[in-house]
């Protein structure tokens, strides 16, 4: 990675079952989408390495399962490791946009996930406000 003279935030989106959240997908999905999660891992790392370096910052972005459906405006983000769900993409757009200028967002890694998809037995975890 090079970095522009200028650019102070890189957001970089991969994919729950990357790094420390390889247990949040059921194990078949983890397993069919191994090598692509590894790739994302080794990508997740060199972008901490880089911004580290260059004194830039980072947001990396884990979605669920992407689906191509209107925006609900239920997304949400976490930094628990351990949820797994979908997620719209008109609704994970707007929170890269969000993060884009959050304060809070700063060298964090959160996962991505659409609240009012999951079940409810799976919705006790803490979500991170933008």
């Amino acid at each position: 990675l090079r970095f522009t003279t200028g650019v102070k935030r890189f957001i970089l989106v991969t994919s729950i079952g990357t790094g420390d959240s390889k247990n949040a997908p059921p194990p078949q999905v983890y397993d069919v989408l191994r090598p692509v999660l590894l790739e994302k891992e080794k990508a997740e790392k060199a972008l901490k390495e880089k911004c580290k370096e260059g004194g830039m910052e980072f947001v990396i972005l884990r979605p669920g399962g992407l689906k191509t459906e209107p925006e609900t405006h239920t997304a949400v983000l976490t930094e628990d490791t351990t949820v797994c769900g979908p997620i719209n993409r008109e609704d994970m757009a707007s929170l890269v946009c969000k993060c884009l200028f959050a304060e809070a967002s700063k060298n964090r890694v959160f996962s991505a996930i659409d609240m009012e998809q999951l079940p409810q037995d799976k919705r006790g975890f803490n979500v991170v406000a933008m």
